[in-house]
């Protein structure tokens, strides 16, 4: 015999193992019942009757309708796996039809390993539970839920509710996304993420930065001496400096060490859908320790007036259906300046931490380690070169590309031996390219520049009516200064 007919054949044996101790369960359910009856004081017609409307109630359909919040591909998996555990196995609906072609409707799905695997969906049939039995399994992606319907015969309805059960225990303990970084462009449909490459990235932190980072530390690395000292393991914390100073860098360093220690991460690629990921990280937070959800430029949907969305994501991080979840929320901004202040209040922001450009020390670190790569020499000094670096408050990022620069200088002279004027030239080119690309661009006239930066401050959140009357008070201000001079 074949794998496929032994496994066709265990799955027969194993569905029909099921269904009979459920018929074996429910006939001596009924027995029960029915000797109760015999025993009292029951005319012989009342007991006939009552044998007649029981079996005529138990041969009826029973209407299946059941939603589970979760994420669809998560939801989808988790439910093959109760069917299989409780049932045995499924079949297209139809399948015996002289129309069907005997497949199954099924949806990819990528496990944390790597593994492919496709599990049913849409219309399945559970042979063996009354004629006509059968299930639909759908995704309501407004309400993010996975529909499962359909019917069964009232006998069998204990089944499926421990079919749904089973479904709803793997999600909150085996969630396939537990202790995974997942990238969310789209709020359904998570992809995981490979951050494998993190360890070889370069980032050295300033004593301070250290220092601030030690309550998410704290979280991460001793979840459950945080709990039992009192301490929740929700959290917001906010990364803020201009570009290049290692914001991004360090929320994934964070997500490296985190999903290590049991926890999730999230990236949300579109800021504008944090409330409902804080909602959503729900689903997977039980299954490890926590979810750490990370969102950059924080400023495009907290600043500006307070309308429906910025308070949705105020009230979430406040807490309400989110105030029991372990959960980390960690943002990036180039412009803390934008940010309504409300969003900064303790109660959301744990801690504002400030990402600067390289001090002195902290650039000497840098440089140091940048050359442990390739076996480089330093030969001399670098207090003058850091000093300068200080100085001239050159961001990480940055300092990288100037590393980079002085090794390949160093390839084509066929030397590991690095001078320190040879990071002080580097260093002085790049200063000279910066001071370059700021020069004024006199092809933007300055009602384009002014219009740029009217477009920075009010963000995207700004129809034509405010703009009217933006410029209405704007001409009327005008008339008014003219009359005065």
């Amino acid at each position: 015999m074949s794998e496929i007919a032994k496994s066709k054949e265990g799955n027969y044996l194993t569905r029909n193992r099921v269904i009979r101790n459920k018929n074996n369960k429910w006939e001596e359910e009924q027995k029960k019942k029915f000797a109760k009856m015999c025993e009292s004081d029951a005319s012989y017609s009342d007991i006939m009757e009552f044998v007649i409307n029981e079996n005529e109630q138990n041969h009826k359909m029973s209407r299946i309708n059941h939603r589970i919040r979760c994420f669809k591909a998560d939801g989808a998996y988790q439910l093959h796996q109760a069917i299989e555990a409780v049932f045995g196995t499924v079949t297209a609906q139809g399948e015996k039809g002289m129309s069907s072609d005997g497949s199954v409707t099924t949806i990819p799905i990528e496990l944390a390993d790597g593994t492919k695997v496709k599990v049913p969906f849409g219309d399945i049939s559970l042979e063996g539970l009354g004629e006509g039995s059968c299930i639909s399994i759908n995704y309501d992606e407004k309400r993010h839920e996975l529909v499962v319907t359909g019917k069964c015969q009232v006998r069998y309805q204990s089944l499926i509710d421990d079919i749904i059960l089973a479904t709803m225990e793997g999600l909150e303990t085996n969630s396939i996304f537990k202790g995974q970084a997942l990238e969310i462009a789209d709020i359904n449909d998570p992809k995981i993420m490979d951050l494998s490459a993190m360890d070889k990235q370069l980032m050295v932190l300033s004593k301070k930065t250290e220092y601030d980072l030690r309550p998410i530390y704290a979280r991460i690395n001793s979840p459950q001496r945080c709990i039992d000292k009192g301490i929740p393991l929700k959290f917001g914390a906010l990364l803020e400096g201009s570009y290049g100073t290692g914001k991004t860098l360090l929320a994934f360093k964070l997500a490296k060490e985190a999903i290590g220690k049991g926890w999730s991460f999230i990236y949300l690629k579109d800021p504008t859908i944090l409330a409902e990921a804080i909602r959503m990280a729900k689903t997977i937070d039980r299954s490890g320790w926590g979810c750490i959800v990370f969102t950059e430029d924080i400023d495009q949907v907290v600043r500006g007036k307070r309308d429906a969305a910025m308070q949705d994501i105020l009230n979430t991080l406040d807490g309400g259906d989110t105030k029991d979840m372990n959960v980390i929320t960690l943002f990036t901004t180039n412009h803390i300046e934008l940010i309504e202040p409300t969003f900064l209040r303790g109660k959301r922001i744990g801690t504002i931490i400030s990402m600067g450009t390289l001090d002195a020390e902290t650039a000497d670190v840098f440089i140091r380690k940048s050359f442990e790569v390739g076996n480089y020499v330093i030969k001399d000094s670098l207090d003058e070169v850091c000093k300068m670096i200080e100085d001239s408050h050159i961001a990480p990022a940055f300092m990288a590309e100037i590393i980079e620069k002085v090794k390949a200088m160093m390839v084509l002279a066929d030397s590991n031996e690095v001078c320190a004027d040879d990071i002080k030239y580097s260093v002085e080119s790049y200063l000279h390219q910066v001071e370059l690309s700021q020069t004024k661009d006199m092809s933007e006239t300055p009602e384009q520049r002014f219009v740029t930066a009217f477009k920075e401050v009010m963000g995207t959140d700004i129809d034509r009516e405010n703009i009217r009357m933006i410029a209405k008070a704007l001409n009327n201000e005008w008339e008014l200064d003219a009359h005065v001079k």
